[in-house]
């Protein structure tokens, strides 16, 4: 047996309300992803599918009607837990930041949290805001000494700016995912504000009306430059950078302010048992895992682990991209280094220069590091609760075979 949809037919018989709500805002059209979800649910129904043509005009044919509606194919396990890379790790120092601060940290950016956790860098932090320049200069003597064929262009700031804009974005999206899967398991109490930096420098929360100025503000240059917002990601094109600067001049005349960003505020849950006794009864339930018992030694392991996690992830999502050679928002340099397979290679150059893995690396580094933060490398023991679900957890980091290494 086979059927015919179009687009829209589809979309209404087995299309989530989001996804409905999607086709009516893109008049008829609905994203890559939403369609990859959308053919998810198809094949509970049907055995396979034939998508011809493009965008609204697809023409989705599917064949052999299933007795018995399928399970929903979904690679996922444990109901989301464990999809973030580092999540473990990721809870825990969250946690831990929150005990350490006494339960009173202010309402953040993403990009503030990941430096005070110590996730990032400072040399990446004086890259996304500082002259980029130096750091070009340097990269690309790397990049002639380790790169077959590689050939210097002014054009490889391009390189640079598109490393620290994904990388940052990816680690951002990790913390922002583990703020609500803390709250939804009622560790913590998390909300998101809007806030903005003056003219005066002085940041503070922004009212609601400030905050529908700046969507009409958006919207409104939007359309007098002919674009969407998905756009703006093309940051070399010239309608957008006209777009920026036009929108940095109207908030800073109209609302006084230089930017505005999404803050992240969380604090502890606390009960009558008092904060230790409710996280230990919050392990007990096993509904997320963490660990609140670190020391500042041991803290400042599980971070390099953490960075460790995220780094390799990072280059395995690179060599993905990297045979994308087709990608509308690269730019030509970029696409240039994907198509002589330099992209993935300077990636993990990139990882290195920044300090995004562990510090583990060597024996040198290791006791350097280690003598800054006065940590004894000799001798390293994890206080874990005994209530804990996960076996052992801290028992499977390499920084603590890397330090026994070591020290034989």
């Amino acid at each position: 047996m086979k059927q015919e949809f179009t687009l829209e037919e589809l979309v209404k018989k087995y299309g989530t309300k989001a996804q409905k709500a999607s086709l009516k805002r893109n008049k008829g059209n609905i994203t890559g992803k939403e369609f990859t979800i959308l053919l998810k649910s198809v094949l509970t129904e049907w055995e396979s599918y034939t998508v011809e043509g493009r965008g609204s005009k697809r023409i989705i044919t599917c064949s052999g009607k299933r007795s018995k509606k399928a399970k929903r194919i979904d690679k996922r396990t444990n109901n989301g837990q464990g999809q973030l890379v580092g999540e473990f790790e990721l809870n825990s120092l969250v946690v831990r930041h929150l005990i350490r601060n006494n339960n009173n940290v202010r309402p953040m950016s993403a990009t503030k949290w990941i430096t005070e956790l110590e996730i990032v860098d400072a040399k990446l932090m004086g890259a996304l805001y500082g002259s980029k320049i130096g750091h070009l200069e340097e990269l690309q003597k790397q990049f002639s000494s380790v790169i077959k064929n590689y050939d210097k262009d002014d054009n490889d700031i391009e390189m640079l700016e598109e490393f620290i804009k994904i990388y940052l974005k990816h680690i951002k999206s990790s913390l922002v995912s583990v703020f609500s899967k803390l709250a939804k398991a009622q560790v913590i109490i998390y909300q998101k504000e809007v806030w903005g930096c003056t003219t005066f420098n002085k940041h503070r929360r922004l009212t609601r009306p400030e905050i529908k100025s700046i969507a009409e503000i958006r919207r409104t240059l939007l359309n007098a430059h002919e674009l969407k917002g998905r756009d703006l990601f093309k940051t070399n094109k010239k309608e957008v950078k006209d777009f920026k600067k036009e929108f940095d001049k109207q908030i800073d005349k109209e609302l006084n302010l230089k930017y505005y960003y999404d803050a992240h505020f969380c604090v502890l849950q606390e009960s009558d048992l008092g904060v230790q006794d409710y996280l230990n009864r919050l392990q007990e339930k096993g509904e997320l895992d963490f660990t609140w018992r670190l020391t500042e030694e041991h803290a400042f392991i599980m971070t390099q682990v953490y960075k460790n996690m995220q780094s390799n992830h990072s280059l395995e999502l690179a060599k993905g991209r990297e045979k994308n050679t087709s990608n509308m928002f690269d730019s030509d340099r970029v696409k240039f280094l994907k198509i002589l397979k330099q992209y993935a290679p300077m990636w993990e150059l990139l990882l290195a220069y920044f300090r995004c893995t562990n510090c583990f690396n060597s024996k040198s580094n290791a006791e350097e590091v280690a003598a800054q933060n006065k940590i004894g490398i000799k001798e390293v023991k994890f206080e874990i609760s005994q209530e804990s679900k996960r076996t052992n957890p801290i028992s499977q980091f390499q920084a603590i075979r890397l330090v026994t290494e070591m020290n034989n």
